[in-house]
């Protein structure tokens, strides 16, 4: 009655817990190993460098987007939504390149395919209301899906 509507909540408690549980024993079995690794601290003379050097990359390119016109602007989030294009693209082509279901039939399929349209309706309906309703359920089976957004093609050509 909790587990279900508690499940993502228990599961994240328990893997942090685990995870803790873990970097601790880690730790324990190889504290020696942790006070004997030196080459490390070399490296701490350089850090103040390091901040200081990123520190003036950022600076100077937030300073170049906001003092730049709009053409800078415009080629900095063109270089950011390049990415996601050439994968819509990709998607794009692949899917117009792909076959269509009814060419994946074999000799299996297609004897099923004819055994299946071959049946008639098992309980046909019997009154105006039973028709009209089964009318109703062919009509929404035969609805197109809508577009998925960024991708150009809808669900229903997945």
């Amino acid at each position: 009655m909790i587990l279900p509507r508690m499940g993502p909540m228990v599961l994240a408690i328990v893997a942090l817990i685990a995870l803790i549980a873990a970097g601790v024993h880690h730790y324990t079995l190889f504290a020696s190993e942790y006070t004997l690794s030196t080459w490390q601290y070399t490296l701490a003379a350089y850090t103040p460098w390091v901040v200081l050097a990123l520190s003036f990359v950022f600076i100077i390119s937030s300073v170049m987007f906001i003092i730049g016109g709009p053409e800078t602007r415009a080629s900095i989030l063109n270089t950011v939504s390049t990415p996601m294009e050439s994968i819509q693209e990709a998607v794009t082509n692949s899917v117009a390149n792909m076959p269509t279901a009814a060419s994946a039939t074999n000799v299996v399929t297609a004897g099923l395919n004819r055994v299946i349209n071959s049946v008639p309706a098992l309980a046909p309906p019997v009154n105006a209301a039973s028709a009209t309703a089964n009318a109703n359920r062919a009509a929404n089976r035969n609805k197109k899906t809508p577009n998925i957004p960024g991708l150009g093609f809808s669900a229903s050509q997945v």
